[in-house]
């Protein structure tokens, strides 16, 4: 079915198909927001509409809408000519930059977003936030170029957000597209709301600079991100991890993306995932704590914290300790976030394995221990050659490198990588993080 260009149709029947879109003002109270934004969007909102018109009339009214943004135009192109086909019967809306995007959820109603992060203008992160605020049940669909050793080109849930790594295979985007508007209360009710989690999490996988205001029951914080990593935080008087703890234990509130003029010194460099994890679990401490004073215990930390700690640098110590295994799982993925490499194991001298990072169904102790002969056979040749100590070894084979380093004096690491694999880039990690790992796994 062919459409008439917007310029040729007549006023009358140009409202008619704009009045067939089910095009309506947002939700009361969402407007002002919005009209913010809109208001340094310049001439997005004409292309918007423009876009809008020509797009919504072809739509069926039996049809979800999903709106994809993206500034790169054959991103959007693609998407638009391939997603739809007789499984997946949508309504596809465009648009180059978020400020496009804000101005066509001003004038319809979405089920769907589908956004890559960085973008000139507005960011995505700040339009998932405005998204949120002006449909409160709209699905999200997150695309990232970054690649993270949990996706590892697979569709990775985050709390209220659904990640997708470019470049992805079209018929994953349908079978999630799918997920996000057929699966209904089930689905909607994890996206339903945004959490500071989740916007920690795109902002990590997005490897942005940017800063983060949160307001709530009358206290107010900042995150302040480095590409992708959280540098420094302040709430009231207190800085570092100390206020990031506070900050993430806020209940609900207002979240407000901006850039610094300036970055401030850094008082942070625990991982994300570390940090995160470490939040949730001394919520979850002091909520027992309360439940047990409540129950008429006492307040002095032995109701619900680990035994002997009460809170403060006791209770970091304690939690450094029992989770110095994530921070080293955070380091491997430092090796299966390079492009080619499937697997990292870190191995006792004794084949048994400490920690590993690999695709599903790989069995990591079997490498283990099958690594743990390979690596005492070479570094064996070494002393008979009087080469010194080995620093690190390779075995190529048709499907791929088999890499072995040294770790301290009790263990070593195994790096399995596909042909392509950068081998440099291994290299290099290994040579940048093995003391870091030796620390964080004591050995």
């Amino acid at each position: 079915m062919r459409t008439m260009p917007s310029s040729r149709l007549k006023p009358g029947r140009r409202q008619e198909l704009l009045l067939s879109c089910c095009l309506r003002a947002p939700p009361e109270g969402t407007s002002g927001c919005l009209q913010g934004n809109l208001g340094a969007a310049g001439e997005a909102g004409d292309r918007a509409e423009k876009r809008l018109e020509l797009e919504c009339a072809m739509e069926t009214a039996d049809r979800k809408k999903v709106l994809i943004v993206d500034d790169e135009e054959d991103m959007i192109w693609s998407l638009q000519k391939n997603l739809p086909n007789d499984n997946l019967q949508v309504a596809i809306l465009t648009a180059s930059s978020g400020n496009e995007a804000l101005a066509i959820l001003q004038k319809t109603e979405v089920d769907l977003i589908i956004t890559d992060i960085k973008m000139p203008g507005i960011s995505g992160i700040d339009l998932l936030i405005a998204a949120r605020k002006a449909c409160p049940g709209i699905a999200v669909i997150v695309m990232t170029a970054y690649p993270s050793a949990e996706s590892k080109n697979e569709v990775m849930e985050n709390g209220g957000l659904c990640f997708i790594e470019k470049p992805f295979d079209i018929n994953q985007m349908r079978c999630t597209i799918r997920q996000a508007l057929h699966q209904g209360s089930s689905f909607e009710g994890k996206v339903s709301g945004l959490q500071l989690t989740d916007i920690i999490q795109v902002n990590r996988l997005s490897q942005a600079s940017t800063a983060l205001r949160i307001r709530a029951d009358g206290a107010e914080g900042t995150l302040y991100f480095s590409e992708g990593s959280i540098v420094h935080a302040t709430c009231g008087d207190l800085e570092g991890e100390e206020a990031f703890y506070r900050i993430i234990n806020f209940k609900g509130g207002q979240i407000e993306a901006f850039f610094p003029p300036t970055l401030p010194e850094t008082t942070i460099d625990t991982p994300v995932d570390v940090l995160l994890l470490k939040g949730t679990m001394m919520a979850d401490e002091q909520e027992q704590a309360d439940r047990h004073q409540a129950d008429g215990g006492t307040a002095d930390g032995t109701g619900g914290g680990p035994p002997g700690v009460a809170g403060g640098p006791a209770a970091m110590d304690f939690f450094a300790k029992e989770y110095g295994m994530d921070e080293l799982k955070q380091l491997l993925t430092e090796f299966t976030g390079i492009s080619g490499v499937n697997t990292a194991c870190l191995v006792g001298r004794d084949g048994f394995l400490l920690e590993s990072i690999a695709l599903s169904g790989v069995d990591t102790e079997m490498i283990g221990a099958i690594a743990s002969s390979g690596f005492g056979a070479s570094e064996a040749m070494g002393n008979q050659l009087q080469k010194g100590g080995m620093s690190m070894t390779m075995v190529e084979y048709e499907n791929g490198p088999v890499m072995l380093s040294p770790v301290g004096s009790e263990a070593f690491l195994v790096i399995i990588a596909d042909k392509d694999a950068n081998l440099g880039m291994i290299r290099l990690k290994i040579k940048k993080h093995v003391r870091e790992i030796e620390e964080k796994a004591g050995v």
